[in-house]
């Protein structure tokens, strides 16, 4: 009897435990979308400098995607342009630290720190994006822990996006920054670090940026990579938009349906147009890249 009870309770164990790795093994990131995007590639007309690429539009029942979380780029043959509405990413050196990339907005930055070292903090200078030391910097990261700087004022909007905040509070701004940020939770059914709902507003020598995390994992699903969309209240005060380093012209450009600049409507068509530079001119081949929140987006090309 004691043995037929033994063998039941290991057999249940055994299941619950399969179930467990499944949902570990198997588990799928809030990020992203479920959009299907339609692409057809246009032939071009001449050598000019200024003809159009691709015309894009989303297949039925698609949602509106923020332009501040898409990144859209187009290879031709074996070499890929970032597309934007004015602005593209200058990608950042292999081992990088710290990795912003531009969104499609040409406002916003995606970006990732390496967190990975369990004895020094990764050191993050806010206003330029860069790479600060234990003397100057706006944030410091290590593995889950984040610490903002003596000096910078800080609010949490809870559950709201980045495009939901376009203001502040100041006399809602707390200076207490001994303790580190509670920016996340912890999901024990599947070990996962979760960023909380929300935006932190910070401000740094006088300007505000909001900032909203979006993971801890990179693209490789490693973790202690916290990934984060980061703005300035007034975008003409953030300097790392005026980094020769970090942001150059887009040679390919986006024509949006409408003047919305802050949603790409479900029911909305963009065009893809060089601009002031010939990438085609002939029969090269070419292929669209278009992610959101870090998520490749499925893409079917139209005849």
């Amino acid at each position: 009897m004691r043995k037929r009870l033994l063998g039941g309770f290991v057999f249940v164990v055994l299941i619950g435990a399969g179930f467990w790795i499944s949902l570990v093994v198997n588990y799928e990131s809030d990020l992203g979308t479920d959009n299907v995007l339609s692409v057809g590639y246009s032939t071009p007309s001449s050598d000019g400098v200024n003809d159009a690429l691709a015309t894009l539009e989303f297949e039925d029942g698609a949602e509106s995607l923020l332009w501040a979380s898409l990144e859209l780029a187009i290879t031709v043959d074996a070499t890929t342009y970032a597309c934007g509405f004015a602005s593209q990413s200058v990608p950042s050196e292999e081992g990088a630290l710290v990795r912003p990339r531009l969104g499609a907005d040409g406002l916003t930055f995606t970006t990732e720190v390496d967190a990975t070292d369990e004895e020094r903090f990764t050191h993050l200078n806010i206003a330029t994006l860069g790479l600060g030391n234990e003397s100057a910097h706006t944030m410091r990261f290590s593995k889950t822990d984040i610490f903002l700087a003596e000096d910078v004022r800080w609010l949490f909007v809870e559950n709201a996006g980045l495009a939901d905040v376009t203001s502040v509070d100041a006399s809602q701004a707390s200076n207490n920054t001994a303790d580190r940020l509670e920016w996340y939770d912890y999901d024990l059914a599947v070990h996962r670090v979760n960023p909380k709902d929300g935006v932190y507003v910070i401000e740094v020598e006088e300007v505000w940026y909001k900032l909203k995390f979006m993971s801890y994992y990179n693209n490789e699903d490693e973790s202690r990579y916290p990934t984060f969309q980061i703005a300035a209240l007034d975008a003409t005060l953030f300097p790392a938009l005026q980094d020769s380093s970090l942001v150059a012209p887009s040679p390919c450009l986006i024509i949006a349906g409408d003047e919305d600049s802050v949603e790409w409507a479900a029911d909305e068509t963009i065009t893809l147009v060089e601009n002031e530079l010939d990438l085609r001119s002939g029969s090269e081949h070419m292929e669209l890249i278009v992610r959101y929140e870090g998520q490749e987006v499925k893409i079917v090309e139209t005849s």
